[in-house]
């Protein structure tokens, strides 16, 4: 790791978290870990178990995962698991990976688990590429305890005709940062995307997301959802560029925050830059608190306070999944949502 990230811009309200970190001194994590019994339950899922490829500090747990291209098929289901396992020191690790569909409709799931302890530093990158008319589905889990930090970068090209969906569902961790650039390269591409964080304690999350508009006729929607809470930190920088020639996109970018602590911080950036003629676009960010109304209204009628909080954060969480296809899967996401507000009674009979 460089002291200073090269882009410091790009790093503003970053860039001490960073440092911080560093300051651990960590080590490569090259030597064997075995995986704790203990996570199994977190990935062991009876639908993705035929498909489904485990990595423990950026190592295949077997050798037939050692593989650096995913070339998928159509109808392919993949779950990616990367799991972080402390060692007795500080320690980080590397994965650098490429997804190709050439036709045809896929899906991903990344899962991002570990163990509490020392701290861990992952650093995967991944380059995908969506072939003309195909269609690939992008679903990320990242559940980290706060004893390791993430450092995830992905460069996505969708070619003319193809469709990329993505949903994030960021929880945990010390640092987790996300660079997320999308290409529209080819006409008609698109791009749809849903996200949520909800830092807490002193978490500090940063998703920094590019789309760009390179071609004619192109759409992207992104939509993002933020709860921090304690004294913990969001950062969701939103760029959406339509480059010169490409004339006929349509761009729309949301993002909306509930801040639940007066200590908690949440920096919302969307950002236009259009430099063609003909391109419809928009973008939006809201930061606020519950809304007192709808709190007295459920409390009303019985519902305890910490419950009626939960049952609005949730139902605000909720709208970042709308993307996510399959029952089990958007049941995961919301158990995982779950588990991350204050635990209450039930609504007393």
């Amino acid at each position: 790791m460089s002291a200073v990230p090269r882009d410091v811009e790009a790093w503003r309200y970053s860039a001490r978290a960073w440092q911080a970190l560093q300051a651990q001194g960590f080590v490569e994590a090259n030597s064997p870990v075995e995986l704790p019994a203990s996570l199994l339950e977190h990935f062991d899922w009876p639908e993705t178990r035929d498909h489904r490829l485990v990595f423990v500090n950026g190592e295949p747990a077997e050798a037939r995962h050692a593989g650096a291209e995913f070339r998928l098929h159509d109808g392919e289901r993949l779950h990616l698991v990367f799991v972080n396992v402390p060692h007795d020191r500080a320690t980080r690790w590397q994965h650098e990976f490429d997804v190709v569909l050439d036709k045809g409709s896929a899906e991903i799931v990344e899962q991002h688990i570990g163990s509490d302890g020392v701290d861990v530093l992952g650093e995967p990158y991944s380059r995908v590429r969506v072939g003309a008319g195909a269609q690939l589905r992008m679903t990320t889990l990242s559940n980290l305890p706060d004893s390791v930090s993430l450092y995830r970068r992905e460069q996505v090209a969708v070619a003319a005709g193809a469709t990329y969906f993505s949903t994030h569902a960021l929880f945990g961790g010390r640092l987790q940062r996300f660079d997320l650039d999308v290409e529209l390269a080819g006409e008609q591409a698109s791009y749809a995307a849903h996200g949520m964080f909800a830092p807490r304690g002193r978490q500090h999350i940063d998703v920094h997301l590019d789309a760009t508009h390179a071609a004619r006729d192109t759409r992207s929607a992104i939509s993002w959802h933020g709860v921090a809470d304690q004294r913990g930190r969001g950062i969701l920088h939103g760029a959406i560029t339509v480059a010169a020639g490409a004339d006929g996109a349509d761009a729309q970018l949301q993002t909306k925050n509930l801040l639940l602590s007066p200590h908690a911080e949440i920096d919302a950036q969307p950002v236009l830059e259009i430099y063609a003629d003909e391109v419809k676009a928009a973008h939006g960010a809201t930061v606020g608190q519950l809304d007192e109304r709808a709190l007295f209204y459920l409390r009303s009628r019985g519902v305890p306070l910490a419950m009626a909080r939960n049952l609005l954060i949730a139902g605000f969480c909720r709208e970042a999944f709308a993307g996510v296809v399959g029952a089990e899967l958007q049941a995961r996401l919301e158990s995982a949502l779950a588990a991350r507000l204050p635990q209450v009674t039930e609504i007393p009979q």
